[in-house]
């Protein structure tokens, strides 16, 4: 589950145009860190507290709004 949620936020941050890096478990934005964990996704942004997201119950049109808030999702 963990590999097919991160290549689908991968391909949205593609097709968004956002900047981003990948450094293993890890996806770097300019608003966020995801480190890929073996039960969540941990999402680490500037002056927030962090938060684990159990991959089950992670709602990706959420989380795209949270690491980088100038998508629109519809």
């Amino acid at each position: 589950m963990m590999s097919k949620i991160r290549s689908r936020i991968i391909q949205f941050l593609q097709l968004s145009q956002c900047r981003f890096d990948v450094d293993g478990q890890k996806i770097h934005t300019c608003n966020a860190c995801l480190t890929f964990l073996d039960q969540a996704l941990l999402i680490e942004r500037p002056g927030k507290p962090s938060r684990f997201m159990p991959y089950d119950k992670l709602n990706l049109d959420r989380l795209l709004f949270l690491i980088n808030p100038a998508i629109r999702v519809h």
